[in-house]
Order: C-alpha cells, then structure tokens, then sequence
C-alpha cells in the first residue's frame, strides 16, 4: 500500500500516529531527501504559528492591563489562563511524542509567567527606574540582564513581587536551586499579586527541573486540589510522573 506521505506529517504534528507510523517516519527521514524538506518545512511554519500566538497572547494581556485595573481574582484567572494557552500552543509540536522523562515534563510544562505589573505602577507605588527596565527586559526574555537588575532591587527591598519575577528568571536562567530558595523564603500570604496556587505551580516545576520527583508531587496535589485554572496541568503531570522513570 502506497504511504501517503503528507497524511504522515500531519498525523506526527498532530499526535495521531501509531508505533508503526512513527518507524516509517523515522525511516524516511532518513532515506528520502524530499520527505525531510517537506517534513522540516512543516515544522518552521508550526514554529511560526506557536511564535505568532506567544506574542498576540503577550500583546492582549498588556492591552487588557492598560484598559482595566481588574481585581485580584479576574488578575489571577486570566494569568492562569494565559499559561494555559501558552502550554496549549507551545505542545503542538510535541503531543505525539509522550513525555517519558521528567526533564521532558519539566520542558513541556515550562512558561514564565506573564508580566502582569501595570508598567505606570506597582499597586500604589510608582515604578522606579531599575524595575521599569528589569520589567521590561524580563517582557523581551532578556532573563539574564532583568535578573542583575531585580536582584539589586530586591537587596534594597526584598519584596513578594521582585522575589517572584526574579525567581522565574532564575528558572529560565536554569538556576533552580535559586529560584526554589527565592520562592520558599517569602511569606506569600501577605501578598494580593499572587495566588498561592501560582507559587506552588512553579516550585513544583523548579523540582522537576532538579529531577526531583519526590519533592515535585506535593506541590503539583496542592495546585490540583485546587480551584484554579491550572489544577487540570497538575493533575496531567501527577499522572504523567507516576509512569517517568
């Protein structure tokens, strides 16, 4: 029976691929020059497309945060649910192949929160200059040059909210043993940014990160057993850790 090629393609990118499937795949990567520039091609159009809703996501929440100050609980659902997205579009690429790994967790998982600081203030305070530049380094993924700057501010003012943005940094900088550190030392029940949720999401990762199963799981239950947007990822992952080695 003749393989049709193409339906091939489509059916790795879109997950629907049997273990059969994915040998000829492999197989004609290999063998046949036309199939792997037609492969390659789909995948930098996919990337184009995963891009492409990262920055309108980015785009509609800055807009919103410029439109309306919303309260707490509409702040903390529509960042939960812009990670959602981000995780939605950003596993296209990889739901036909399972993650058996943690490290392959903890990469499908991984998105930095987005900026919901208004960049005119911050709750009553307005921004200085080091945190508007840190804020905005941290929008262009300059992860490195944003971490020096929030890491000065948070010497001078050891805030929730610089600990938590600078903490993220570190995870994207691949130094979660600081970020673990940053998020376990403040008191976040004094804060109205951040939902308790959201901590617990991101030390979960970071031990992910650390290939720290044991350490992981407790946070990953608390955001399941929560009522927010991304206790459904949790529960994903619980049971995806249940069958890593």
């Amino acid at each position: 029976m003749k393989i049709d090629k193409q339906q091939l393609i489509n059916g790795y990118f879109e997950g629907t691929l049997s273990s059969e499937e994915h040998a000829q795949i492999e197989k004609l990567l290999q063998e046949d020059l036309t199939f792997r520039k037609d492969f390659k091609f789909e995948k930098e159009v996919r990337d184009m497309v995963v891009s492409h809703e990262r920055e309108k996501i980015k785009a509609e929440l800055r807009l919103l945060d410029r439109k309306v100050k919303p309260t707490r609980k509409l702040t903390l659902w529509y960042a939960a649910a812009s990670i959602l997205i981000l995780l939605g579009v950003s596993t296209l690429l990889f739901r036909s192949q399972p993650s058996t790994t943690i490290e392959q967790l903890y990469s499908e998982y991984m998105e930095p929160y987005p900026n919901m600081v208004n960049p005119q203030v911050r709750g009553e305070i307005k921004l200085n200059k080091s945190m508007t530049e840190a804020l905005a380094n941290y929008d262009n993924q300059a992860y490195d040059e944003a971490a020096s700057l929030l890491e000065e501010l948070y010497k001078e003012t050891p805030d929730n909210q610089t600990a938590f943005y600078l903490a993220i940094c570190k995870l994207m900088l691949n130094k979660s043993e600081e970020a673990i550190q940053l998020l376990q030392e403040q008191n976040w029940q004094t804060t109205t940014q951040l939902s308790p949720t959201i901590i617990n999401w991101y030390l979960g990762l970071a031990f992910l990160k650390q290939n720290n199963r044991e350490q992981a799981i407790p946070y990953f239950e608390l955001v399941a057993s929560s009522d927010e947007n991304l206790n459904a990822s949790a529960k994903t992952i619980l049971e995806q850790l249940k069958e890593t080695k």
